[in-house]
């Protein structure tokens, strides 16, 4: 919402309003783009001593395993103090007790460190995962700082973010800049939402003071004023409570779904001017004339009534060429609360100049989410395979790992683990019945002794294959923007099968042509290469 700046009058108003899009952005960093991120839960990871006996020493165990896969960020889905009950009726980082603490069943602060420090002699980032919204009703945090909080969610009690706490900011923004000077820990992920930016913003300038820079993607996608590094759930093949979700475009036509995909407005048109006078009545369609520039664009309103107060304006606007998804309103006054904050009303006037930029999407790298940990979620079939390729070369080459953007897979995808719950896992979120018979994938016990069968060991060496394709061909095959256009594009094909359709990725040196096949039988492709275009897009 954009917000009054300042106020001109004269024989007309102008207004000029501030962009709050993207206020706290800093350059992405370059080793982001070429993240390839594996999530992992600690407690179900390793098993040495049985269901849910994961600890930072064992995990380590498995970094060798990591680091020949080829990945290069590890999301550490579970270091904090949680309930061993609360969600599923297993242990999770979700029922966190308090955000500045380690989980005791999983090892020291100490060896926490330790395992980060060998996370990164083999070059792996770590992002640890963050409970953004509170804690479970229970925590010691709650009687040290009441006034923290109010209301709660997901039966937990939730933070009072804007309640300005100062006290309650400054610990937040020590808490996780901590990680990042002690710990040494990359980046964050965001569980929920990010709540407030400025405060991960001040988070990454401590990181970054402190010769650290760290990345932060929240969960949901969702405005966050230029903060998020990118987002998980941006392009997810799966639906959580059904697997596969074959509406996805990445899984039938990889460059069709990226001809949308520009996330822009520089191109815009207005479509609505609308006034509200301070009777409440509105007027539409009133004649404007538009004069765009940079950094502000001018709408001149004409045939007001100089009779009336004037209480508010709103512009629609709308982007051409299809290159932006939708519309966004702006009100120059803004919701009810910015009305008090500016008890402004015009009066006397037959014209307004309303100067304003435009509220722009956050700039953020692109993802693609193979499987989470909340594939499997409360409703899922108990009969179905959380995970999501399940063996499948192609849902994890063709519409994953060969994508513009940061691959996301759970821990086991990579050799068609089978799926074992944890003996205590509920499929119920809250409820305690049916125990051992959930499909939250969060839930999993790995069975790494699996790697002895073919199945699995050949399943293996196919995604290092694609890991290791994908690296070196880092010129194609890295995280785009979602503001900048893909040279990607479809191709003319025939085959007897029914396979997705192939695309191609070019830059001025090199072209990366992409054929998946999802049946278990070879089959025959024939492609219509398109070399003029493929040149012509290289010269520009």
């Amino acid at each position: 919402m954009a917000k009054l700046k300042s106020i001109l009058l004269g024989m007309g108003a102008f207004f000029a309003t501030q962009n709050m899009a993207a206020q706290y952005a800093m350059p992405s960093l370059e080793w982001a783009k070429d993240l390839i991120i594996y999530e992992l839960n600690p407690k179900g990871f390793t098993s040495p001593q049985g269901a849910e006996t994961g600890t930072f020493n064992s995990t380590r165990e498995k970094i060798p395993h990591l680091a020949e896969l080829g990945i290069n960020g590890v999301w550490f889905s579970g270091h904090n103090w949680g309930d061993h009950r609360h969600f599923y009726n297993i242990w999770t980082q979700y029922a966190t007790i308090r955000q500045d603490s380690i989980e005791p069943t999983l090892g020291t602060p100490a060896e926490f460190k330790a395992m980060i420090d060998d996370f990164h002699r083999h070059g792996i980032k770590v992002f640890l995962d963050v409970i953004t919204h509170g804690v479970i009703s229970y925590s010691p945090l709650i009687w040290e700082h009441p006034t923290w909080f109010k209301g709660g969610s997901w039966g937990m009690t939730d933070f009072d973010w804007y309640g300005g706490h100062a006290d309650l900011d400054d610990w937040w923004v020590n808490t996780y800049t901590n990680y990042v000077t002690r710990y040494g820990v990359d980046g964050f992920r965001l569980d929920v939402d990010m709540y407030r930016p400025d405060l991960w913003n001040r988070i990454k300038e401590n990181a970054l003071q402190a010769g650290h820079p760290i990345v932060v993607f929240d969960e949901p996608t969702q405005h966050c004023e230029g903060v998020a590094d990118f987002y998980q759930k941006m392009t997810a093949l799966s639906v959580q409570t059904e697997g596969v979700d074959t509406n996805n475009r990445l899984i039938d036509n990889a460059a069709a779904f990226y001809s949308n995909s520009i996330n822009t407005i520089h191109d815009f048109a207005v479509r609505e001017v609308k006034l509200t006078y301070s009777d409440d009545t509105q007027v539409m369609n009133l004649p404007f004339t538009l004069e765009t520039g940079e950094p502000e664009a001018k709408i001149k309103i004409s045939r007001l009534d100089p009779a009336k107060t004037v209480k508010g304006i709103s512009v629609t606007i709308e982007g051409q060429s299809g290159v932006f998804r939708g519309e966004v309103t702006y009100s120059i006054l803004g919701t009810k609360a910015d009305l008090s904050e500016y008890p402004l009303y015009l009066t006397g006037l037959s014209e307004i100049t309303v100067g304003f930029t435009p509220y722009l999407p956050d700039n953020y790298l692109q993802t693609v989410q193979l499987s989470c940990h909340d594939d499997g979620w409360d409703g899922f079939p108990l009969t179905s395979n959380p995970y999501v390729a399940e063996g499948s070369r192609c849902l994890f080459g063709y519409s994953c790992l060969f994508q513009p953007a940061i691959p996301i897979f759970m821990s086991g995808e990579e050799f068609d683990a089978d799926y074992m719950p944890f003996p205590s896992h509920s499929p119920f979120l809250f409820k305690k019945e049916k125990v051992g018979q959930g499909k939250w994938l969060y839930a999993t016990m790995i069975q790494w002794e699996q790697l002895k069968q073919k199945k699995h060991a050949d399943m293996l060496a196919d995604v290092k294959k694609m890991i290791a394709i994908r690296k070196q061909e880092s010129s194609l095959l890295y995280a785009s923007k979602n503001n900048v256009a893909v040279n990607i594009d479809s191709l003319a094909f025939s085959c007897s099968a029914k396979v997705p359709v192939p695309y191609i990725l070019w830059n001025d040196k090199t072209a990366l042509l992409v054929a998946g096949n999802p049946t278990d039988k070879d089959v025959k492709i024939t492609v219509d290469i398109p070399l003029d275009k493929i040149k012509q897009g290289a010269k520009k």
